[in-house]
């Protein structure tokens, strides 16, 4: 039984991970301050001390907590004829994503991975096909603490690909492409019984 569990398990946390963030609640975030990037929260003096760069809820949807992070979102255009939407995924990132960047740079670009030891959060732009139930990734920037830009990595003509099922792209698919469904409520039958005496 073990075994099963870890068959259907790993592929899943697998997907979760790449895929982006899951729907959850958490906290709200606090507003923009002048200097910072648009959209942000800047840091100050007092606040940087293993605190994060929390996006302006005025400007941010809070979506959930994933494995690598807490994340927020927000629509950047919609084409109705296409039916595609570009949405921003902004993420806070956690110990255990810093990490993994920092050692993926350890191998590949070693000053790389100093700057990342100060990685706080991401921002990842994709265009959901809503019709077609498929995505691209078009870009992601990666932020330090003090809201710097540690690198930009853009996708230029990425091609399109299907959204897995329970991740939180497809999550974010079903909040933003299909308007809210209510469950309808099964009507009860009157009884028809007389009591007996």
């Amino acid at each position: 039984m073990k075994h099963f569990y870890s068959v259907i398990l790993l592929p899943m946390l697998v997907v979760l991970t790449l895929a982006g963030c899951a729907l959850n609640s958490f906290a709200p975030a606090t507003s923009s301050k002048a200097g910072s990037p648009p959209g942000v929260a800047s840091p100050n003096a007092e606040s940087t001390a293993g605190k994060a760069i929390i996006p302006d809820s005025k400007e941010w949807e809070p979506l959930g907590k994933t494995r690598t992070g807490d994340c927020h979102y927000k629509v950047t255009s919609t084409d109705n004829a296409s039916n595609i939407v570009t949405v921003s995924t902004y993420k806070i990132v956690n110990d255990y994503y810093k990490k993994s960047m920092i050692e993926k740079f350890q191998k590949t670009h070693p000053e790389l991975s100093k700057k990342y030891e100060n990685l706080d959060h991401n921002i990842r732009v994709d265009e959901i096909d809503c019709k077609n139930k498929r995505y691209r990734m078009k870009e992601i920037v990666d932020y330090d603490d003090k809201g710097q830009i540690l690198q930009v990595s853009p996708h230029n003509n990425p091609e399109w690909q299907k959204i897995p099922i329970l991740t939180g792209l497809d999550k974010l698919r079903q909040k933003l492409c299909a308007p809210e469904i209510k469950p309808v409520e099964p009507k009860m039958k009157k009884s028809s019984k007389k009591k007996r005496k």
